[in-house]
């Protein structure tokens, strides 16, 4: 408890400043979790007997944030991004080849690839919505969101779950319970209508419908972003993915939700002309 309070005082903090910073700094950010989050998860494969090409998946999985950001900067060799990511790919399968092993090659290959598509690809989105108009004040909306969903849905599946809905929500993640996700929707979109029509946006042409909309589809992503790390650390066999943060976990831990509610809100908002 000591540890998890130390992190969230520290943390925070440096999180909301770095969110709002933007450029260089977000950058730097994306790098960190992303290579950091991909480390944990080549491991907890690892733990598993599975033998992910671990060197190659980093190596592109830290490319895809930086050449993401060279494009949104309009940089000719941000047009690499495609090229990049198909070299990546074929050097993963070659690799392979030159060891001259078939032996659980899809597994590892496929795992691999799971691991950059699933980890950098969706989360290196956070540097291109950063270029949206009010980019940087939507990724820190985006992460209150997450705070408040997570600890709605947890205090509300605590006091009232299974009372009416006597199921589980997912036998993925036993605790969690139907009351507890309909709580974390409610206050998701209920701390949304606060941001947009009371505090930092307020000068948004975001309509209610839009704001519902969102509200709605960034807590039903954390919470599918949640159970989906969950859904891999029972395949692994792994309670956590790292202990980087103490009682926190790892930093897939903490940035599992993020990692799908980052590119949701991101579409939803080129959809809606924000």
């Amino acid at each position: 408890m000591k540890s998890r309070l130390i992190v969230a005082i520290l943390g925070i903090p440096i999180l909301i400043y770095i969110l709002l910073s933007g450029g260089l700094l977000l950058l730097l950010f994306a790098n960190v979790i992303i290579g950091i989050a991909l480390y944990e998860f080549f491991n907890m494969m690892e733990k598993s007997g599975k033998r992910p090409l671990k060197k190659l998946g980093m190596g592109l999985g830290l490319l895809i944030p930086n050449f993401t950001y060279l494009h949104m900067k309009g940089h000719p060799f941000g047009e690499l991004l495609p090229l990049i990511i198909s070299v990546g790919v074929m050097l993963l399968i070659i690799s392979r080849v030159f060891e001259n092993s078939s032996e659980e090659a899809s597994r590892d290959i496929g795992g691999t690839l799971l691991g950059v598509m699933y980890i950098s690809f969706l989360f290196s989105h956070i540097i291109a919505m950063s270029f949206l108009p009010q980019g940087n004040l939507w990724i820190l909306t985006a992460q209150l969101m997450v705070w408040v969903c997570d600890s709605s849905a947890y205090f509300v599946g605590l006091s009232t779950g299974r009372k009416f809905f006597k199921r589980g929500l997912s036998e993925i993640s036993p605790k969690k319970s139907i009351e507890g996700t309909i709580g974390g929707i409610f206050f998701t979109v209920l701390t949304l209508v606060i941001i947009r029509y009371f505090l930092y946006l307020k000068d948004s042409t975001l309509p209610f419908a839009g704001v519902v909309a969102i509200g709605v589809f960034v807590s039903v992503t954390a919470q599918i972003g949640d159970l989906g790390e969950s859904l891999f650390k029972r395949d692994f066999k792994i309670k956590d993915s790292g202990n980087l943060l103490g009682g926190h976990g790892g930093i897939l831990d903490r940035f599992d939700s993020m990692i799908f509610v980052v590119p949701t809100m991101f579409y939803l908002l080129k959809i809606l002309f924000v």
